[in-house]
């Protein structure tokens, strides 16, 4: 989940501008597709279901309500979900299980059913975050931005901050534990945005 996230404006997605819609879905496909991963287990079913996602929201571009960036990611991670356990739902009639993949899926639909997910919880991960991130030591915080925001590897921000790798594992683990002790009340969520 990038929370350094670029304005979207609604009334552009919601008016048809194909530019405001292509920046939606080059900010939110590789976050979303991560969702979908956890719980489909082919890549191009995750796939699939991440590209249905973005027709839904065209198609129904005239109905979102809202203003806020956290509207669209929402709305993007609830249609999905449903998407997830729709496809699950037809594959346990579909498919033979062992008892352990049989677990496994039962687990995950019940996973996706309770989860609750709205621009009030995105509000409230994105000020834990922030406030977990501003009483984090300077490289540490660094070192998570980069990871988690820039997309970079750990050798790439040892040589970015010009410190070992070793440096970069240690903060690293620092941040994540401060972070697991932040958001805890929104944990499963956060581990599922990639987030921690």
């Amino acid at each position: 989940m990038k929370i350094h996230n670029q304005h979207i404006n609604i009334e552009l997605i919601r008016s048809g501008d194909e530019g405001a819609f292509e920046k939606v879905y080059k900010q939110y496909f590789s976050s979303l597709y991560f969702f979908a991963i956890q719980y489909v287990d082919k890549k191009s079913e995750a796939e699939n279901l991440v590209q249905e996602t973005f027709l839904s929201l065209w198609v129904n571009k005239e109905s979102i309500t809202g203003q806020s960036n956290n509207t669209i990611k929402s709305w993007l991670y609830t249609t999905l979900k449903n998407k997830c356990l729709n496809y699950l739902e037809k594959e346990s009639n579909k498919r033979q299980y062992t008892n352990y993949q049989r677990q496994k899926h039962e687990a995950d639909i019940d996973i996706l059913g309770q989860m609750q997910i709205s621009d009030v919880t995105f509000d409230e991960i994105e000020q834990l975050l922030h406030k977990a991130l501003d009483e984090m030591p300077e490289q540490c915080r660094r070192v998570f931005e980069l990871s988690r925001f820039n997309g970079l590897k750990n050798k790439e921000i040892a040589l970015e901050l010009n410190i070992s790798i070793k440096a970069v594992e240690a903060n690293m683990t620092r941040a994540l534990k401060s972070l697991r002790i932040h958001l805890k009340d929104y944990l499963p969520l956060c581990i599922l945005l990639g987030l921690i």
